[in-house]
């Protein structure tokens, strides 16, 4: 998967590492496990720019959250009868596993039946760039970020476009493909295609598999103040000094969909190692999870 030819291997952040030791940097990570406990407390610090989590299915039954309304069921079978989607997803779960998107009343009505430990927001809309690329799910820019004693600091980007094998969801685990980022200039990389669902390795591609849309070269609009915002919202919960955040750019501006204190790593070292980031190495070491190295750092 990695470039080990043109870099030192131990510059790669290994499956380990991220397993066993990034997971304990965060104090308070378990919040961030729960999509409802973690939606309350970016609504309460963010505000702006969470999507509505409408309900809570709770065996078998919908409870409103953002939405307080006496019938919730009939409450939402309007909203989607109106034209408008929803998206629900486990409470506790990642990697896109067994997320939905529902488009009418009677679906809705055929799906709550027996299910517990749901959510259901709003279905965001992908700006066009992106919905050029890939229209069938929403796409998102998977960032890292990091807090230490300089401030904020964006430490890499990739945006995930999702693929016919992957939709309604983006995630590389489940088909879908990869892009990096220039962090300068907010213009995407080549796609790297996953080869679990793709085959012949780490296959990169200058253009969407499904729909053959260009992807290398397109500049994802408002770059820098997505990324200043961004580096506002990392401040605002410094106590979580390590983050991963789903970020997607809608029409409306950019929308928080997730963030967890865990990441997975290997598509944010498709381009290059995170280790040649001086900045990330010395705050790795300062809370134990590497040693310091007589290794020379590589400025970005």
């Amino acid at each position: 998967m990695f470039d080990f030819e043109k870099y030192d291997p131990a510059l790669f952040v290994s499956g380990y590492t991220r397993h066993f030791r990034t997971g304990r940097i965060n104090k308070y990570n378990d919040i961030l496990g729960n999509k409802l406990a973690c939606h309350f407390m970016m609504k309460c610090l963010f505000g702006t720019g969470v999507p509505l989590t409408m309900a809570v299915v709770i065996d078998g039954s919908l409870v409103g959250i953002d939405v307080q309304d006496n019938d919730i069921v009939s409450w939402l079978c309007d909203y989607l009868n109106g034209g408008r989607s929803v998206f629900a997803k486990p409470v506790v779960g990642s990697k896109g596993k067994n997320a939905s998107v529902i488009s009418t009343a009677d679906e809705l009505r055929k799906w709550v039946s027996g299910k517990d430990g749901y959510i259901i927001t709003e279905a965001i809309r992908s700006h066009e760039y992106s919905a050029k690329i890939f229209p069938h799910s929403l796409n998102t820019i998977r960032f890292l970020t990091i807090v230490d004693d300089g401030g904020p600091y964006i430490v890499g980007a990739v945006h995930r476009f999702g693929t016919m094998k992957s939709a309604p969801v983006d995630n590389w685990s489940s088909g879908g493909i990869a892009s990096t980022i220039d962090l300068r200039t907010g213009v995407l990389g080549p796609a790297v295609l996953n080869p679990t669902f793709f085959g012949n390795g780490h296959r990169r591609s200058r253009f969407h598999p499904d729909t053959g849309a260009m992807i290398e070269g397109v500049p994802i609009p408002h770059w820098s103040q997505l990324c200043d915002s961004l580096l506002r919202l990392a401040n605002r919960v410094s106590f979580l000094p390590y983050l991963g955040w789903d970020i997607a750019v809608s029409p409306e501006g950019i929308r928080i969909i997730e963030i967890n204190g865990n990441t997975g790593l290997d598509m944010l070292q498709l381009e290059r190692p995170l280790l040649i980031d001086k900045r990330l190495r010395q705050f790795y070491v300062a809370h134990r999870i590497i040693r310091d190295s007589p290794r020379p750092f590589h400025d970005q």
